[in-house]
């Protein structure tokens, strides 16, 4: 279930949400799966904050375009697009129907 109060997001995170997203962020983006350690889990805590704050997908993919160039990864707007569309599309299937979506 997608969590909709601080609570259920602290809840969500550490009962399986951050372990997801770290699996699916590694599968999608391939600077996450070369970063490993503790700059693997800085970016997706950073992935974690816009998802929690309901940032739009748009805002989703800026920040992986900014997290590649911290790891000195060349730019490739159209992978940070393809991976911030998935892990959006991931997010929203953990909410509930009739729940708040995130803007595109």
């Amino acid at each position: 279930m997608r969590p909709r109060s601080a609570n259920e997001w602290r809840s969500f995170w550490h009962h399986g949400g951050e372990e997801e997203l770290a699996d699916l962020l590694g599968r999608v983006w391939p600077p996450l799966s070369a970063a490993g350690g503790e700059a693997g889990n800085a970016a997706t805590e950073r992935v974690a904050l816009l998802l929690g704050s309901a940032a739009p997908l748009r805002a989703l993919a800026a920040e992986l375009g900014r997290i590649r160039g911290d790891l000195g990864v060349e730019a490739n707007p159209a992978e940070d697009d393809q991976a911030a569309d998935v892990v959006h599309g991931w997010f929203e299937s953990q909410r509930p129907a009739g729940g708040v979506s995130c803007d595109s």
